[in-house]
């Protein structure tokens, strides 16, 4: 379960993720120099819109993905405050991609959850793109639920399962996107309205 895990966040020290327990989170591995970073500030704002509803992002650097996070750690931090003013969690630089990825995306892609896109010719040539690449890297096709570039997302209900994953081209205010997010938080509302 997502809440067994921990892990270092930058700037702070390590987090146990039960902590997160009773949010929605979105999880999203992010890059400095990629063709999504401008993302970075959609996702700032959708973690202010909701954050006061039991919603967390956490965002993992990885620089699996034609090199675009080499840097260190405080210039990952530095760049993450200073560009977009980023206020949501981020964490230690991870392995996505590989033998040796970390043991919170194994467990996110051992979901084999059907990937939500955008749709469009731009984004059947981004899909082409990526499954290229995932074969010279791989030496295989990706199954269902694998993380194919920098700024893939998963949605995450409050019951610590994956319930919603969305490719790197889906921006975070895509409507599908935040329509899942939403339905967590409704979800949880209930709950405590039932309690009360």
């Amino acid at each position: 379960m997502i809440y067994d895990f921990f892990l270092n966040k930058l700037g702070y020290g390590g987090v146990d993720f039960s902590c997160y327990k009773g949010n929605a989170l979105l999880i999203v591995n992010v890059a400095s120099l990629c063709g999504f970073t401008a993302q970075y500030e959609n996702l700032q704002k959708l973690y202010e819109k909701l954050s006061d509803k039991s919603f967390s992002i956490l965002a993992f650097p990885c620089n699996d993905f034609s090199n675009q996070e080499p840097g260190s750690e405080s210039k990952i931090l530095e760049f993450c405050d200073g560009v977009y003013g980023v206020t949501f969690d981020i964490f230690e630089k991870v392995k996505v991609r590989g033998v040796d990825a970390h043991h919170l995306y194994q467990y996110l892609e051992s979901e084999f959850s059907r990937v939500i896109r955008p749709k469009g010719l731009k984004a059947k040539l981004f899909q082409v793109f990526t499954i290229i690449h995932f074969l010279k890297k791989e030496r295989r096709f990706p199954h269902a639920g694998e993380v194919m570039w920098n700024f893939h997302k998963f949605v995450i209900g409050k019951n610590g399962q994956v319930v919603g994953h969305f490719s790197s081209d889906c921006d975070p205010f895509d409507p599908r996107l935040v329509a899942c997010i939403e339905r967590e938080l409704k979800g949880k509302n209930q709950l405590k309205n039932l309690h009360n």
